[in-house]
C-alpha cells in the first residue's frame, strides 16, 4: 500500500509557548554600524562593525541614528578589552565581549557576532513585552497539576495531597504486621 501526501504544506508541530514563539518571530533584527575609517590593530575576528577605540559617547552618537544597531569598540577603561554597544529602548546598552574560538558575553557562544546580536536583541525583546507572562510561568508551573512523575517517581500531584495521620485505635486495631486481626 502506497501513501501520497498531496499537502505541499510543510509539517509544523505544535509550539510549546505559541505566544513567546510569537514574540521571537517578531523581534527586531540588528543593523551593524559599520566604520568608514581603516582601523590600526584590529582583531581578525571582528569586522567592519569594529570601530577602534572610541568612547561610550562617541558610540552612543554613532548608535542614536538606529534602533537595534550596534558596533564593536575597544574598552577606553582597560584597554585590550572589547565592548559591544547595542541600541535597544532608545538606550545604548553596552556588554563586554569575549573570543575563545566563539564570541559570547555570557555562557551561550556563537559563530558570529551577527548572531550573539540577533540572540540578544530577541531575549530583550521578549523580556520587554512578555515580563508578567514570563513571570506567571515561573509562579504557576503547569506541570504540578497534570500528574507527571517527577525525579524522585512521585506523581507530582502527590506531593500536594494532605498526609492522613494514624489514630491510636487505627494502631492498636492492626497486628505487628500491619494486617488486621
Amino acid at each position: 500500500m502506497a501513501l501520497t501526501l498531496f499537502d505541499t504544506d510543510e509539517y509544523r508541530p505544535p509550539v510549546w509557548k505559541s505566544y513567546l514563539y510569537q514574540l521571537q518571530q517578531e523581534a527586531p533584527h540588528p543593523r551593524r554600524i559599520t566604520c568608514t575609517n581603516e582601523v590600526e590593530n584590529r582583531p581578525k575576528y571582528y569586522g567592519r562593525e569594529f570601530h577602534g577605540m572610541i568612547s561610550r559617547e562617541e558610540a552612543d552618537q554613532l548608535l542614536s541614528v538606529a534602533e537595534e544597531s550596534y558596533l564593536i569598540r575597544e574598552s577606553q577603561r582597560q584597554p585590550g578589552t572589547y565592548t559591544l554597544a547595542l541600541r535597544f529602548g532608545s538606550q545604548t546598552r553596552n556588554f563586554r565581549l569575549y573570543y575563545d574560538g566563539k564570541h559570547f558575553v555570557g555562557e551561550k557562544r556563537f559563530e558570529s557576532i551577527h548572531h550573539l546580536v540577533t540572540d540578544g536583541l530577541i531575549t530583550l525583546y521578549i523580556e520587554t513585552k512578555a515580563a508578567e507572562y514570563i513571570a506567571k510561568m515561573t509562579i504557576n508551573p503547569i506541570y504540578e497539576h497534570i500528574g507527571y512523575t517527577t525525579l524522585n517517581r512521585e506523581p507530582a500531584y502527590q506531593k500536594h495531597m494532605p498526609v492522613l495521620k494514624e489514630t491510636h485505635d487505627e494502631r492498636y486495631s492492626t497486628g505487628q504486621d500491619g494486617v488486621s486481626e
